[in-house]
């Protein structure tokens, strides 16, 4: 991956870009306008020379911050404070041809303004439980803030809790009250310098942002909200499953006044809640504004499943696999699954080792189970040059694949999608989708989605 092709995977426009070459430690900060080079030197000088301008108590944090950059790993980011201005980094870590380890940066710069001074000294303007802004006070920031002239890009997100009402119910509300102000603690953390947080009502929070100038750089704080949230009660809640979602719009490319932001965001709030919970929806014109009209409406319901719940798979899987670098395959494929409507996936490799099935009832990891299909190089002989092998019709195989065909019989699949898996152009395994009900045939977009889906998959077992 090249300098440009980092940036347009950042989806960023800044001020400045850097690359950090980690083989020879070099450091190159570019800035845009006028076009000219800020710097070029070790990693380790320019340290020692913004330590210079940065304030006392984030030293630390950037320290911290220029090391994440030393060691080249992922992606990340970081809001540097200085006197009189406030820089916001987004890096992304790549491995290039040759091997080596390169990191690549946008950096933001913003002046600090009267917002960012903006205090809040009424007793009213504090919730009287969480450590965070009530809800006159959070709407009244929110209004000044896009009410100014030369208000800068500002998102408004709307976090609510999924399930919460059942925990109130079984463990109480002073059990409740715990949760809210744990969960306050989660949120606080994740954003940081970069918003202001307030209770609009029982456990509904509203953030609205500082500094963040679009969706690339949105998502890492939502994603960490989300991953510690659901990580933190995972499996202590008995049955109940205590998770957030977040609906999210952006001023001015969005709506052109607080209200009309705010009713965007709390809609993409009700889509998330829609889709299955325990996730992020950014309102983006292209994908939702069809929708609109369907949240809530039953008649609408098949439609935004349909459509809306498989392209957000698709974003779910790049997020957590390739961004992120989780590995929670159980998770990812019931989604997948649940989603395409299959009744099952498999995942089986060459060497031997136990891969997974999911099927909508449990996911199996029983080796005898996983292995009733090898992966001898003649199944692999029908593939086409996208690594896929599409089976429309089970008699189709009668003729060149008849054991295959006894196979998917005996397990009552009609139809099934094989992706190959490769490592340097070496089959690994494959992944299999199916379905039982007869159809017709598997629809071209379907067929694009689960090999994408197949192919992340693929990429974050093998790079």
């Amino acid at each position: 991956m090249d300098n440009d092709e980092a940036l347009h995977y950042l989806e960023l426009t800044g001020d400045e870009t850097f690359r950090y070459a980690a083989s020879s430690g070099l450091l190159t900060i570019t800035a845009f306008f006028p076009e000219r080079i800020v710097y070029e030197g070790p990693l380790e000088k320019r340290l020692e020379q913004m330590e210079k301008e940065i304030e006392e108590r984030e030293r630390d944090a950037f320290r911290q911050f220029y090391t994440a950059i030393e060691k080249g790993e992922g992606s990340f980011s970081h809001t540097i404070k200085l006197r009189d201005s406030i820089r916001r980094i987004t890096c992304k870590a790549v491995t290039e041809d040759n091997g080596d380890r390169t990191v690549y940066g946008v950096i933001h710069s913003e002046k600090k303004d009267f917002l960012n001074e903006l205090t809040f000294k009424r007793a009213s303007d504090k919730d009287p439980m969480l450590n965070m802004l009530s809800k006159s006070a959070i709407t009244e920031y929110a209004q000044q803030l896009i009410s100014r002239h030369d208000c800068p890009a500002t998102f408004i997100v709307m976090f609510d809790l999924d399930h919460f009402k059942m925990v109130n119910d079984t463990y109480g509300h002073v059990f409740g009250d715990e949760v809210l102000i744990h969960v306050t603690e989660v949120i606080n953390k994740a954003v940081g310098a970069n918003g202001v947080v307030g209770r609009v009502g029982g456990d509904e929070i509203m953030i609205i942002t500082r500094g963040i100038a679009d969706k690339a750089s949105l998502r890492p704080m939502l994603r960490e909200i989300r991953m510690n949230i659901e990580e933190d009660y995972a499996g202590k809640l008995g049955s109940i499953s205590l998770t957030c979602s977040m609906g999210a719009a952006a001023y001015p490319d969005h709506g052109d006044s607080y209200k009309s932001v705010l009713q965007l965001a709390d809609k993409m709030l009700y889509l998330a809640k829609e889709k299955g919970r325990n996730r992020y929806v950014i309102y983006t014109p292209e994908m939702h504004q069809d929708l609109l009209g369907q949240v809530g409406n039953q008649e609408g319901a098949w439609n935004l499943s349909a459509s809306f719940d498989k392209i957000g798979i698709i974003h779910y899987m790049l997020e957590n696999y390739i961004v992120d670098g989780a590995t929670n395959n159980e998770v990812s494929f019931a989604n997948v699954g649940r989603n395409f409507n299959l009744s099952e996936i498999l995942i089986v490799y060459e060497s031997g080792k136990v891969g997974f099935r999911w099927t909508p009832e449990s996911t199996y990891h029983n080796k005898k189970d996983l292995r009733w299909l090898t992966t001898e190089e003649s199944f692999f002989s029908d593939f086409d040059k996208n690594d896929l092998f599409v089976v429309d019709w089970l008699d189709n195989l009668k003729d060149k694949h008849p054991e295959l065909q006894k196979k998917l019989m005996n397990r009552d699949i009609q139809s099934a999608l094989f992706y190959r898996l490769k490592d340097k152009g070496e089959t690994k395994g494959f992944i299999m989708f199916a379905r039982k009900e007869q159809r017709q045939k598997w629809s071209e977009y379907e067929l694009l989605a689960l090999s994408t889906i197949a192919k992340v998959f693929e990429l974050s077992v093998y790079r």
